[in-house]
């Protein structure tokens, strides 16, 4: 789990550097590995409103002042040169004297890919701005990622206030900055210095926790995280870490009872709730995960993950209303989801044999959606459930104009001629190139098995339905349709035995109730 040892603490940046206002932007592109970028599509000097008044190249020759350079260096970023803005920035960097001119040259040499020239002028940037944060932490970065351990852990130690109410902000700003996958594994040494050097701070220990959790070290987390905690044992942010250490650590059970303890105490918080149903799921524990989705959905839940993830896991679970409340909650909140939430909501009510609900669903969608396979499909299934046969063949007819080779539309019409009318022929044929799409899809052989029986070939029927039931484990239609065929070749233990075994799982299934009802009452 990830949630607190990815996420990067946020604070107000310092307002004392005169480069404050590119710093998100240099970080930026920092944290992009210092790819160049190209230019627009469009080169400046082929535009209308610059193209004559444009040069082909900078002229610098002739200038000796700085920020004639600094000019000509942005006009050459402006055509997308970086390499050359980057090497005019470094010509004139020693006389330059103003710090966001300097942290602008930074940025263009990480636009450039010259990381040791963006070092070399990060230099500059902190010796013109001694007392910025910003710059001493980029820099520092810049050096681990060099692989300079040693200097780079002295720069970031220098970058610490020495003690006041931006000492914190700073080191959990820098705990943000390090957890940069790019960055080497000695990016976790730094972050225990960092700490030791601040042993009463508690955005350190945090800090050290959240990296040690990224870098694979749950053990130092933790140590980590319970430092912090005897300090301030209420502390919300920290008993959530030692959960995420704890379920690193392979301890579930202890992992969980943080959850329920903070929760007895903030059983409103539908963020720690939500947070405890993601646990609960990742640990496998559905049917408790079930509850927690239930609550928050009783509690007005509105964002689209959660009620997806509400409504998939209360359909496994046949919690059929709980479903169609996330559902239809899904589609109010969220009008992007209504197509997928209708489809959801038709197929669920099917299932649940409310086939005129299922029906008035899915008309809806297609109304709203005319031109949504998905939609068609699930409407034709339905139509056939309830004995439309026509309607299903013409929706399914409607999905192959637009695919023709739509495996699962060819298997279902050819299955259902096969299996509801006398076209006996013309649904094998059907199955036969939804067969030879897919090979290997179970429903599809189990329909190839049935249309060799509904043929009058019982025997060349026997292969293709073991060989689908064996794919599925057991699916209780195809174990009816395997036990009629045993049943039919004079194999009747075999067929009662297929049978049992489906029915210990899905003894409700309809297509296996009616087989044994018919063929042994």
């Amino acid at each position: 789990m990830s949630r607190f040892a990815n996420s990067k603490p946020q604070s107000p940046i310092s307002a004392r550097c005169a480069g404050v206002r590119i710093w998100p932007l240099l970080m930026a592109w920092l944290l992009a590995a210092c790819v160049p970028m190209a230019g627009s599509d469009v080169p400046v000097a082929e535009r209308a409103d610059t193209r004559l008044a444009m040069p082909a190249d900078p002229i610098i020759r002739e200038v000796e002042s700085p920020m004639h350079r600094v000019m000509a260096a942005e006009l050459a970023a402006v055509r997308g040169r970086f390499e050359r803005a980057s090497a005019l920035y470094a010509e004139v960097a020693d006389q330059i004297r103003d710090p966001e001119v300097m942290a602008r040259a930074v940025q263009i040499a990480l636009r450039a890919g010259q990381p040791d020239q963006a070092i070399r002028l990060a230099q500059r940037w902190v010796a013109l701005a001694p007392d910025s944060i910003e710059a001493k932490q980029l820099l520092g970065v810049m050096q681990l990622r060099a692989g300079q351990i040693d200097k780079a852990t002295q720069t970031l130690l220098d970058s610490l206030p020495p003690s006041g109410p931006d000492r914190d902000p700073a080191i959990a700003r820098l705990g943000g900055l390090l957890l940069d996958g790019a960055l080497p594994p000695d990016a976790l040494d730094v972050m225990q210095a960092i700490a030791r050097a601040a042993p009463r701070s508690e955005a350190a220990r945090l800090a050290l926790a959240r990296l040690a959790l990224v870098r694979g070290e749950p053990a130092i987390a933790l140590g980590a995280v319970d430092d912090a905690l005897a300090e301030r044992p209420d502390w919300v942010s920290a008993r959530l870490l030692r959960a995420d250490a704890l379920l690193a650590l392979d301890r579930p059970d202890a992992a969980v009872a943080i959850f329920e303890d903070l929760l007895e105490d903030s059983p409103d918080n539908r963020a720690l709730r939500r947070d405890y149903a993601r646990t609960l799921l990742d640990l496998g524990r559905d049917d408790e995960a079930l509850v927690q989705y239930r609550d928050l959905v009783t509690a007005g839940a509105t964002h689209p993950q959660l009620l997806s993830t509400a409504a998939m896991l209360a359909m496994q679970s046949d919690d059929d209303e709980l479903a169609l409340e996330a559902l239809r909650r899904l589609r109010r909140a969220n009008p992007g989801f209504r197509a997928r939430s209708l489809l959801l909501e038709g197929g669920l009510l099917r299932r649940a044999d409310r086939l005129g609900e299922s029906l008035a669903v899915f008309d809806r969608g297609l109304r709203d959606y005319p031109d949504n396979t998905e939609l068609r499909y699930g409407r034709a299934m339905t139509r056939i459930m309830d004995g439309d046969i026509n309607g299903g063949e013409a929706d399914l007819r409607w999905v192959l104009r637009d695919d023709p080779d739509d495996a699962r539309a060819l298997n279902a019409l050819g299955y259902t001629l096969v299996d509801q009318t006398d076209r006996i022929a013309e649904g094998a044929a059907l199955i036969e190139r939804a067969y030879a799409i897919q090979p290997d899809d179970p429903a599809i052989i189990d329909s190839m098995g049935w249309a060799a029986y509904r043929q009058g070939d019982p025997a060349r029927a026997l292969d293709y339905l073991r060989r689908a039931h064996e794919l599925t484990g057991g699916d209780a239609e195809i174990a009816a349709h395997l036990g009629e065929v045993l049943w039919v070749l004079g194999r009747r233990e075999a067929a009662r035995n297929v049978w049992s075994q489906a029915a210990t799982t899905d003894a409700d299934h309809p297509v296996l109730r009616e087989t044994r009802e018919r063929l042994d009452p």
